[in-house]
């Protein structure tokens, strides 16, 4: 079993900028959400898989990779639900069900591929800023964003609670059963308040190593990556390929 920061530690991007990888993750999720064609959000997701491997191995934690399972066979269905209700373009298929007529037309597979395509495309980049940037390190890159230090608070704690969710509730769920049960929302805020002053917790979120600083590397990449992206699909446009 392996937690999110532990992965985030291990990992041989760890060095990179966080700011820089928040950067690099934006604008491909940008150039993949304005593409026209489906190629496009296809190279986002194998490059953040790529991304995804090489950071983690694949060694994630078994909680989170059912999440993840769960979370792309929804996709898939959703996927599936738009392409029968897109009526654009010829019919391929047409299947009758329980009385009602379900007719498959090409503009339907198009849109509901690029759907599809398109949230692989943010699960996996998403997943590679999650498995690489410490959380200590994404709370330095928001001071450097000159975020206000409560909206910082916020941030951090609704995203470590939310893998933490994952990772721990089969642990949790055991362990206030062995308690008696579950005594009421209330005094499960009232616990984690006292958890987290039994640990000095100061508003802050300090790293023991501070991570890189962005540099203008940092900056031109994903510029480049997103006008590379804008490019490719405006050359695609101009010569009037299909938008396979």
């Amino acid at each position: 079993m392996f937690a999110i920061d532990e992965l985030a530690y291990a990992s041989p991007m760890i060095h990179w900028p966080p700011l820089g990888k928040f950067a690099l993750v934006l604008a491909l999720l940008v150039g993949s959400l304005v593409s026209s064609f489906l190629v496009i959000p296809f190279g986002v997701f194998i490059l953040g898989m790529a991304l995804l491997i090489i950071s983690t191995r694949l060694r994630f934690p078994k909680v989170i990779a059912l999440a993840l399972l769960e979370g792309v066979a929804i996709i898939l269905f959703g996927a599936v639900i738009i392409a029968f209700l897109t009526q654009v373009g010829e019919p391929l298929l047409q299947y009758r069900v329980f009385g009602v007529d379900l007719v498959l037309t090409e503009g339907g597979i198009h849109q509901g591929l690029m759907v599809f395509l398109r949230a692989l495309a943010g699960v996996s980049v998403m997943l590679f800023f999650a498995t690489s940037t410490p959380i200590p390190h994404l709370a330095a890159a928001l001071r450097q964003l000159r975020v206000p230090a409560y909206i910082t608070e916020l941030v951090i704690l609704v995203y470590r609670y939310s893998f933490l969710l994952f990772e721990q509730l089969q642990v949790l769920y055991t362990a206030a059963q062995c308690r008696l049960g579950f005594r009421g929302t209330r005094n499960k805020f009232q616990r984690s308040q006292v958890a987290l002053s039994c640990r000095n917790f100061q508003g802050e979120f300090p790293a023991f190593r501070p991570p890189a600083r962005i540099t203008a590397y940092w900056v031109i990449v994903p510029i480049v990556a997103l006008a590379t992206i804008l490019l490719a699909n405006q050359l695609m446009k101009s010569q009037a390929i299909p938008g396979w």
